[in-house]
């Protein structure tokens, strides 16, 4: 027999899992509690009995979806090491298409976080913890300033998945291999290139 808090949050659930499609179909700014309670097939009147408001239904629907995403992608990444770990990385973000609901979702949520500031904090702290992680994962692999380098590879790999909503044929681009550089996990044939000149240089200023 289903209690009543079982039916609760199955109820909340759908009301989550509805509020997410409908960010992406809609924008975050066109959904409705109507338009929710609608997708979810339930009473408008629960979409009030569970959430505050239609935005904080929005807020707590699309940061749950971020949490999901990140952890299915992040779940054997970490777990792997070195260039194998940014491969595997590379590999699982390839499954978003630039039109499926995540990404759609994600980026709307994004840009509501600069006019939500209950959005934004929350995110911050979500970004923050997923930040933390992979700086530990670079303090393991040696890397000379791990946090940094955290920062400025989460920002890539967020950089391509909607610059791939923008421009679908980014996902033919291979990046591998820059993105590697970047996390410092192989040398740039570029930055030894530039090295061996110098040192030429200084062998010949030497003579």
């Amino acid at each position: 027999m289903v209690t009543a808090a079982e039916q609760g949050e199955e109820t909340r659930a759908r009301l989550m899992a509805a509020a997410v499609e409908l960010i992406a179909e809609h924008g975050w700014g066109a959904v409705t509690t109507r338009m929710v309670a609608e997708r979810a097939a339930v009473r408008p009147g629960l979409v009030h009995y569970h959430f505050s408001s239609v935005t904080d239904l929005l807020i707590d629907a699309s940061l749950q979806m971020a949490r999901i995403e990140y952890d299915s992608v992040m779940a054997g990444v970490l777990a792997l090491s070195g260039p194998a770990a940014m491969t595997q990385m590379l590999t699982a973000i390839g499954s978003y298409t630039g039109t499926d609901t995540a990404t759609v979702a994600m980026s709307e949520m994004m840009l509501a976080a600069t006019r939500h500031s209950r959005l934004r904090t929350e995110l911050g702290h979500f970004v923050a913890r997923a930040r933390a992680a992979m700086t530990a994962w670079f303090r393991e692999q040696g890397a000379a300033d791990p946090e940094a380098t955290a920062a400025v590879v989460l920002a890539l790999i967020d950089g391509l998945i909607l610059h791939r909503m923008i421009d679908p044929g980014l996902g033919a681009v291979e990046v591998t291999g820059p993105l590697l550089r970047a996390a410092g996990l192989t040398e740039s044939p570029y930055s030894e290139g530039h090295s061996s000149d110098r040192t030429q240089q200084g062998e010949r200023s030497g003579e």
